[in-house]
């Protein structure tokens, strides 16, 4: 009873060696069939777990790509919304007469490095001088306002002030303090 179970089958006369081969080549296509299917499936599941892999990566980026979008629309907004809350107030405060009259005076100031030019009335250039208005700039216009409302323009956005020019204290030794005891005549326009 050494044998294996095929040969005792046919020496006890119950399968032929036809049946026993023809049963060997049927065990050994089924286990290759079962190889390529595991292959297949193992193949499968590979390009299966790549396209979603692929399909996650491309979604991340979408979403990334839509958060990207949904932040400069939002900048959009705020920015507009800003400079309609500057516009209003300029509205509201600006100091300038819309109508240019024989007696303005040219007052120049410096902007972006350039000097430029705006007419207004003789009070307003001495409170321009003295600090009391500040010129703002809006849309490519000059407008001039008190110093509390050019401080509400400048939380919303800074670049639209003009700083006004400081005096420069005067440096030692300079001829400044000999020179103060003459008066400058005040009809006199440079």
């Amino acid at each position: 009873m050494s044998g294996s179970l095929r040969d005792q089958l046919i020496k006890a006369g119950l399968a032929t060696a036809d049946q026993a081969r023809k049963a060997q080549k049927q065990v050994k296509a089924e286990k290759q069939a079962q190889g390529k299917q595991a292959n297949r499936t193992n193949a499968q599941s590979t390009v299966q777990a790549k396209a979603r892999a692929e399909a996650e990566r491309k979604a991340a980026e979408k979403a990334e790509k839509d958060r990207e979008l949904a932040r400069i629309a939002n900048e959009k907004v705020a920015n507009k919304a800003r400079n309609a809350e500057i516009r209003q107030l300029v509205a509201q405060h600006d100091m300038r007469t819309k109508e240019q009259h024989e007696d303005d005076v040219a007052y120049n100031f410096v902007h972006h490095q350039k000097v430029k030019r705006i007419w207004v009335t003789k009070e307003h250039q001495a409170q321009l001088a003295a600090g009391h208005l500040i010129i703002i700039s809006t849309d490519g216009r000059f407008h001039l306002v008190k110093p509390e409302v050019a401080e509400q323009i400048r939380a919303r956005d800074p670049r639209r002030v003009i700083e006004p020019v400081k005096d420069k204290k005067p440096e030692p030794g300079s001829d400044d303090g000999h020179y103060a005891k003459f008066a400058v005549p005040d009809d006199l326009d440079w």
